[in-house]
């Protein structure tokens, strides 16, 4: 059995935040333009998880667990991996983030509609109603977030 450990989520945010800029790139550079509607979801996709991992990353660190420690092991303060980790859920992620005072970046408020319907199942959908700005935006929120949230232990 493979041990995981919480440093790893932020490797996974970095992971999906660089191919999320990837993208981008692509897009500004005229790239893939007969498939832009599915590269703008699968930005949203990404970004998305830019928020979950680099949230999971920051309420272990701010739990003080430990580095080492397979992260299945997490109980502290009422935390647990099963009720607070084992989740796709944004909402649910940020509620018990800022629990632990920890906030996003601020530019919530302008993104709350695509935070708050992000979920895992996007990665089964091709194309997304939401505009490239609204995707472009949330893109930079996460981005904003994950910049700020890094510098966690």
């Amino acid at each position: 059995m493979a041990i995981y450990t919480y440093p790893e989520f932020k490797k996974a945010s970095k992971k999906h935040l660089i191919a999320c800029e990837c993208l981008i790139d692509s897009l500004d550079k005229g790239y893939c333009s007969q498939n832009k509607n599915h590269i703008l979801t699968t930005i949203y996709y990404l970004s998305g998880y830019v928020f979950e991992t680099i949230l999971k990353f920051s309420l272990y660190s701010a739990l003080n667990f430990d580095k080492n420690t397979n992260i299945t092991g997490l109980n502290v303060d009422s935390f647990t991996y099963n009720s607070n980790i084992k989740t796709h859920s944004l909402s649910n992620l940020k509620r018990d983030a800022e629990s632990k005072n920890i906030s996003l970046a601020p530019q919530y408020e302008v993104n709350k509609n695509l935070f708050l319907q992000w979920n895992s199942e996007m990665r089964y959908i091709e194309t997304t109603s939401f505009s490239e700005e609204k995707i472009r935006s949330f893109f930079e929120f996460a981005k904003q977030t994950y910049i700020t949230l890094q510098s966690h232990k």
